[in-house]
C-alpha cells in the first residue's frame, strides 16, 4: 500500500489559461525548527452559525493487491505523528471532528461512484501516539451528503473549478451543490507558547505583471468574501482560546525569470482591512526560507490587530 499527497491537476473537461505549476509555496515556511510546527489543513467546514464543524485531510492510495488494508504506519508515511496530533488537538479545541479521507489515485475517474472506495478515518492520541479511532468505507455520494450535513446547508450556486488538487474536489464543485470545503495552506504553531501564531493563505500569480500591483479587492468584493471562512476560523480561536492568530495573504509569482515575479506581496489582513502590506524578495522555489519564516513570525508578533 502506497499513500500519496494528491497533486494539482486540470479538471476533466476543463482548460486552464496557464499550465499547472509544480512549485509549492508552503515549502518556503515548512520549518524543521523544533520551536515551531507548520501544519496544513485540506478542508475546514464552517456551518451556518459561523462555527467550525469539521476539519479534513485527504490522501490517495495505490494498492499492491485488491482490498489491501490501510494501517496507521501507512498514514504516518505521508503525515507526521506530530502533525496528526496537532490537528487532532485543534479539532478538540474547536469542538469539531477531524476526518482523514483516503481514496484510490485519480478517483472517481475510472471507478464506480457507488462502490465504497473512500476510507474515512478519525484518530485519537494514546500515550503521545496517534491511534486509529474509527474507520469507515463510503462512496462519493456519501461523502457529498456528509459534507452537506456538517455544513448544515447546500449551496444554490457553486463556482465551477477548472483545476484542483484532486478529482474528488473537481467532481464535487462541478457536479454537486456540496463542494469540498476551503483549505488552510499553513498554520504556524509555537510549541513553546502552545499557540497558533499565524495562518498563511497563498495566491498563485501566473500573469507576467508586477506583483506589487496585486491587491485584495482588485477583482471586486468577491476577493474579500473568499476570506470570510478564515475570519470565522480566527473568531473561533478567539471565542475558544481567547487569542487571534494573524492572517497573512501572500501573492507569489510562478515565473522565475520574470522581473515582475522577483518579490512576494505580503499583506497582513483582518476582516475587510489590510493592516500591513509590503514586498519581500522571493526565495528559491520548493525550499525552506528561514528569512521569510522569521519575517512572518516577527510581523505576527509586532503587529496589533483588532
Amino acid at each position: 500500500m502506497i499513500l500519496l499527497v494528491p497533486e494539482n491537476r486540470v479538471c476533466t473537461g476543463k482548460t486552464t489559461r496557464y499550465p499547472i505549476t509544480n512549485y509549492n509555496p508552503v515549502l518556503w515556511i515548512k520549518t524543521e525548527n523544533t520551536e515551531y510546527t507548520v501544519i496544513s489543513v485540506d478542508g475546514f467546514i464552517v456551518n451556518g452559525n459561523n462555527k467550525v464543524n469539521g476539519i479534513f485531510k485527504k490522501f490517495e492510495f495505490i494498492e499492491d493487491h485488491p482490498n489491501e488494508p490501510i494501517t496507521r504506519e501507512d498514514v504516518e508515511n505521508v503525515i507526521s505523528n506530530s502533525e496528526i496530533q496537532l490537528i487532532t488537538q485543534l479539532a478538540e479545541v474547536l469542538q469539531c471532528r477531524f476526518y482523514t479521507f483516503i481514496w484510490p489515485k485519480d478517483y472517481p475517474i475510472g471507478f464506480s461512484k457507488t462502490d465504497l472506495l473512500i476510507h474515512s478515518f478519525t484518530f485519537h492520541v494514546v500515550d503521545g501516539e496517534m491511534q486509529i479511532n474509527t474507520h469507515r468505507r463510503v462512496n462519493i455520494n456519501d461523502l457529498e451528503q456528509g459534507i452537506g450535513t456538517l455544513r448544515g446547508f447546500s449551496f444554490r450556486f457553486v463556482k465551477n473549478l477548472n483545476s484542483a488538487s484532486s478529482n474528488v474536489e473537481c467532481h464535487l464543485a462541478n457536479n454537486t451543490t456540496n463542494p469540498w470545503p476551503g483549505d488552510i495552506d499553513s498554520l504556524i504553531f509555537n510549541n513553546r507558547t502552545q499557540q497558533y501564531e499565524a495562518i498563511i493563505e497563498f495566491k498563485t500569480h501566473n500573469i507576467d505583471s508586477p506583483i506589487q500591483n496585486e491587491r485584495i479587492g482588485k477583482y471586486g468584493q468577491e476577493d474579500w468574501r473568499r476570506f470570510n471562512v478564515l475570519f470565522d476560523l480566527i473568531d473561533n480561536f478567539h471565542t475558544k482560546l481567547n487569542y487571534k492568530p494573524k492572517l497573512f495573504f501572500i501573492v507569489w509569482g510562478t515565473n522565475e525569470t520574470s522581473e515582475n515575479h522577483t518579490n512576494l506581496k505580503i499583506d497582513l489582513i483582518e476582516r475587510n482591512r489590510v493592516v500591513v502590506s509590503g514586498l519581500f524578495p522571493r526565495p528559491p522555489y520548493n525550499a525552506f526560507s528561514p528569512d521569510l519564516f522569521n519575517y512572518l513570525i516577527q510581523m505576527a508578533n509586532e503587529t496589533t490587530v483588532r
